[in-house]
């Protein structure tokens, strides 16, 4: 039996073993690499490893350093340490919370009021509502991203599925930052009547801007990408000893017994011997440990796709600014949306509307309904601030979105993504307090 299942794996994986990661339960100098341009179908690149080893000169020590990152990355490797990397990494969440204490206590200290009494019962303050309905829903559009882009890959060409994914997912999330307004009666709470950094209700949609459960799960998800890479970090100092074994080619299996490790042939032996000398693991605990590798193979590479660079590669400095994008530009559209929509008539509440038609006859009543809402002089209202603003915000949404699509960030540079994403945050952030009045 056990040789059946040899079989299966020898011709279902043939080339595992130069797919596979490094094994931690192997020697400590013998980590597993992958040839990334071969694997991605380029032609084989000359090596210049015999010439780094041959002869080391001391006057192109620079130039042999390079030479020698640009071996290991070709095959799969990167100088470093990874406990180095995941601590610097520890400054994006570091960040992430100064900017958010400085965010949440801005209001009071640069657009103080004299009372704010809180509509929500203590065992429920503020803001404890805002959080938990802009988590909610940045929780819902989050998950709603995998079924809009397998329903727009089936309706729509692959070239144009990417895309109209990407704006049906910009309109669902600015749909709900309005649909929070609605729920939390945001209107209705309203002591002036045009939108004003001195209304309680301004504290209500600064908080609903405040995406904690967003940069939240960016900051996990960034760990989760870094540990792609682990078994891939060559500690500083051993470069030369690992292109050593590159060229030995006894980096790629341990025993240094396969003369062709892409043969099938030559993994069934392999097995064979292993069961025969009595291995403690399986031949099952084997073959999953490999679809483990390739899984976690597959995912590096598809990361790699979209961003055009390794994520190891990507500086704390640019994740950081993604973070500080993602906070400021939150702010800044809900701001907008919400100074727009508040102006509107289609907020006003229908029990002013009721109280300004309570002395009006009942049979005129029906016929002057949509002339008493829409002419309403108690508020200063109008549908122009929410017809320009809420197509602007979707464009500027959508912009950033696509750049950000596996179609354009490889060819743009996650560098000019970010930067770019600095300046719209920016002045969607400062145009979102000057509609509030919070700049005059």
């Amino acid at each position: 039996m056990h040789r059946g299942v040899v079989q299966t794996v020898a011709a279902v994986l043939p080339h595992m073993a130069s797919q596979r990661l490094w094994d931690p339960d192997s020697e400590p100098t013998a980590p597993r690499a992958t040839n990334a341009y071969a694997d991605l179908g380029f032609a084989s690149m000359s090596s210049p490893v015999g010439s780094i080893i041959a002869s080391p000169s001391p006057q192109n020590n620079d130039e042999d350093g390079d030479d020698v990152e640009w071996e290991l990355q070709n095959n799969g490797l990167y100088i470093g340490s990874y406990s180095r990397i995941v601590l610097l990494n520890a400054l994006v969440p570091i960040f992430a919370i100064t900017i958010f204490t400085v965010l949440a206590f801005l209001p009071d200290l640069a657009w103080p009021i004299a009372d704010f009494p809180s509509p929500y019962p203590s065992s429920f303050p503020f803001p404890l509502p805002q959080i938990l309905i802009s988590s909610a829903f940045f929780s819902l559009t989050h998950l709603l991203r995998i079924p809009i882009f397998s329903l727009t890959s089936f309706l729509l060409p692959s070239q144009y599925a990417c895309f109209a994914s990407t704006f049906i997912h910009v309109l669902i999330t600015n749909g709900l930052r309005l649909a929070s307004l609605i729920i939390l009666q945001v209107r209705h709470t309203m002591d002036y009547p045009i939108p004003t950094c001195q209304d309680p209700a301004f504290r209500t949609v600064w908080w609903l801007s405040l995406n904690f459960a967003e940069v939240l799960a960016a900051i996990i998800q960034g760990y989760e990408q870094l540990a792609l890479y682990r078994d891939l970090m060559v500690p500083e100092g051993r470069e030369t000893e690992f292109l050593e074994r590159i060229k030995s080619g006894s980096l790629d299996e341990p025993e240094s017994t396969l003369e062709n490790p892409h043969s099938p042939q030559q993994e069934h032996e392999t097995f064979q011997d292993a069961l025969e000398d009595g291995e403690t693991r399986s031949v099952e605990s084997r073959i999953d440990r490999g679809l483990e590798k390739l899984l976690v193979i597959k995912m590096r590479d598809e990361l790699e796709e979209v961003y055009g660079l390794p994520v190891i590669k990507i500086p704390v400095f640019i994740s950081c600014l993604q973070r500080f994008n993602s906070i400021f530009l939150s702010i800044g559209f809900t701001l907008l949306l919400s100074a727009a929509y508040l102006r509107s008539p289609l907020s006003i509440p229908l029990s002013d509307i009721s109280i300004q038609l309570s002395s009006v006859p009942v049979t005129d009543q029906l016929k002057d309904f949509l002339h008493a809402t829409s002419q309403m002089h108690s508020y200063d209202s109008s549908y122009i601030p929410f017809i320009v603003t809420t197509p602007l915000v979707l464009l500027l949404h959508t912009s950033l979105a696509v750049l950000h699509t596996p179609t354009l960030l490889p060819r743009v540079g996650v560098h000019t993504a970010a930067y770019v994403g600095v300046l719209v945050g920016l002045m969607s952030f400062f145009a979102g307090l000057a509609v509030w009045g919070a700049l005059s």
